[in-house]
């Protein structure tokens, strides 16, 4: 199966929860206990879909030559930043890596993703738009529509309750038959 060369993930409500904006406090640290980064009386988790997926991007041999970047709105990018310093991709604690270790792109401030976010990953990556997945929960507007028709050649996919690997699975098949802009997810 064709990959695509960059894999862009949507943050809040896409990968982890709760969003920054609700937050408490600023992350501070990770706690095993609590399985997840302490910010005041919040805890930030990853969604389990989205661990399993990050973890099968991290160790799947498939995905060695695949690049992979964040895009996200958030008002408080360094809260978002400190969460990926320190979010496990494993919090079984089998595996040592963060989410900063597999990242190689972010894109994370207050914008807009079709006309900020991702012109700047097709910049810092030198990866076509064509060859570009991207998965958001597009919970404040419809940011993958607003992908699709600004930066044609994106495969889209709406993540309306947190990334599963099934819908992470739907957007790898979509690309590899030449499927651009959003793409349907049948449930």
């Amino acid at each position: 199966m064709s990959l695509p060369r960059l894999l862009v993930f949507d943050l809040d409500a896409c990968l982890w929860h709760p969003e920054m904006y609700e937050l408490d406090g600023a992350p501070s640290s990770y706690s095993t206990a609590k399985g997840g980064v302490l910010a005041g009386r919040d805890v930030v988790r990853l969604f389990p879909g989205a661990a399993d997926v990050l973890r099968k991007v991290l160790v799947d041999e498939r995905f060695a030559g695949v690049k992979v970047a964040v895009a996200s709105s958030t008002t408080e990018p360094a809260w978002a930043n400190r969460c990926i310093e320190l979010l496990p991709i494993d919090p079984a604690g089998q595996r040592a890596e963060r989410m900063a270790d597999l990242i190689d792109y972010r894109q994370i401030y207050p914008g807009s993703k079709g006309r900020q976010h991702f012109p700047a990953l097709l910049a810092q990556s030198g990866v076509g738009y064509d060859q570009m997945c991207f998965w958001d929960d597009c919970s404040y507007g419809d940011n993958c529509a607003e992908v699709a028709s600004r930066c044609a050649g994106v495969t889209c996919v709406r993540t309306p309750e947190g990334l599963t690997d099934e819908l992470f699975e739907a957007g790898l098949h979509a690309f590899a038959r030449g499927e651009r802009g959003v793409v349907g997810v049948v449930r």
